[in-house]
C-alpha cells in the first residue's frame, strides 16, 4: 500500500511539474477601426487621420497609428498599404480605448488614390490592420 502511495504521488508531482513548464498564452489582439480622414481647409494634401480603438486587447502594443500608400495619375492604385513599404504616421501612446486623431506631418497624400488603414504594431511584432478606406480624387 505504502508503495502505491509512493508511486501516486511521485507521478502526481512529475504532472504537476509539467503543468508548470513555461509557455506563452494565446492573447487577444487589439480592435481598431479606421476612420475618414478630416480636413481643416478642405484640401487632402493636409489631413487629419482618425481611428477609433475599440479593444486593447491582451497582447502589449508598442506603436499604432495610421499607414497609407498613394499613387499619382497614370500609375496603378496601390492598395493594402503595409507598415514595412509605406507611410506612417505613429499616433502618441498610451494605446487606449477611444477615438484617436492624429495631423498629417507631411504633405504626401495628395495623388489621386489615397488607401488607408489603421495599424497596431504588438510586443512581439505581429501587425494588425483596421479596415482599409480609398480615397479616389478624378
Amino acid at each position: 500500500m505504502r508503495r502505491t502511495l509512493y508511486y501516486s504521488l511521485v507521478f502526481a508531482l512529475m504532472l504537476f511539474a509539467q503543468s508548470c513548464v513555461d509557455h506563452e498564452l494565446p492573447g487577444t489582439p487589439p480592435q481598431m477601426e479606421t476612420l475618414e480622414f478630416s480636413s481643416g481647409n478642405g484640401w487632402k494634401c493636409s489631413v487629419t487621420f482618425n481611428l477609433d480603438i475599440k479593444d486593447v486587447g491582451t497582447i502589449p502594443v508598442k506603436e499604432y497609428g495610421m499607414v497609407y500608400t498613394t499613387s499619382g495619375k497614370g500609375n496603378a492604385p496601390l492598395a493594402n498599404p503595409v507598415v514595412e513599404t509605406d507611410f506612417k504616421q505613429v499616433f502618441p501612446m498610451p494605446f487606449l480605448p477611444g477615438k484617436k486623431t492624429k495631423l498629417n506631418e507631411v504633405s504626401n497624400t495628395c495623388g489621386p488614390y489615397v488607401y488607408y488603414r489603421a495599424y497596431a504594431i504588438l510586443e512581439d511584432g505581429t501587425v494588425v490592420y483596421g479596415q482599409e478606406i480609398e480615397f479616389k480624387d478624378v
